[in-house]
């Protein structure tokens, strides 16, 4: 066999390495994420009597260091509450800032006992806008044990805290209940995931449950 035929496979093998290579980030290589491997999970609980009580304008969880970049939470709940009363447990997920109602953008997770679930996105200071519901339903089967999972992945810098008029997004929001997507890549503007708002109504009927958050890095 000729040296040039011994080449030309060689040469071949190294063309096909190579685009092997160059394609690598943009393989999907796992449904759920797009590709992106998650980092070791924070896990917190926020148990039920957090939400039977006046707004505190306290920061139940802060990360440090935050996340800065991409980043994947998880909530399920076990909460549990009289029928028929009034309930509201919510989770704010934010900056962090002096002042939480300035910690801007924000995104708040929101469960009642009639079943409603709600995730609305605020993109400036609350008194100069309303938020804006990226997902409600009133049929949801998260308190029946299915996961309800938030994935950030940026694509630009991070957003200003607190901004007096709505940034451009720099990164997309996917909303998925247990295997279903809700809302795919969702654009958006955020600063970083630095801490937790735990809100709830003063005389809320929560008889016992958790919500149960893990928090990932993505990048």
């Amino acid at each position: 066999m000729k040296w040039t035929e011994r080449l030309v496979p060689v040469l071949l093998a190294i063309v096909i390495l190579e685009s092997a290579f160059i394609a690598l980030p943009f393989l999907n290589l796992g449904s759920a994420n797009n590709g992106l491997v998650p980092g070791k999970a924070r896990s917190l609980d926020y148990q039920y009597t957090l939400f039977n009580q006046p707004i505190s304008n306290d920061t139940e969880s802060q990360f440090s260091p935050s996340y800065d970049g991409s980043w994947l939470v998880t909530f399920r709940s076990t909460l549990r509450a009289e029928s028929g009363k009034t309930t509201e447990a919510q989770l704010a997920l934010a900056p962090e800032f002096p002042k939480e109602n300035l910690s801007i953008p924000t995104i708040i997770v929101q469960e009642r006992a009639d079943g409603l679930v709600r995730v609305e996105y605020f993109a400036q200071d609350w008194v100069n806008t309303y938020g804006l519901i990226l997902w409600n339903s009133t049929s949801s089967s998260w308190n029946g044990g299915q996961n309800l999972t938030l994935r950030f992945v940026r694509f630009g810098p991070p957003s200003a805290i607190n901004p007096q008029l709505a940034p451009r997004p720099n990164g997309n929001l996917t909303i998925m209940l247990g295997n279903t997507v809700l809302l795919l890549d969702y654009p958006i503007a955020w600063a970083s995931l630095a801490s937790v708002y735990v809100y709830g109504l003063s005389g809320s009927s929560f008889t016992g449950g958790t919500i149960h958050a893990d928090f990932q890095s993505l990048t």
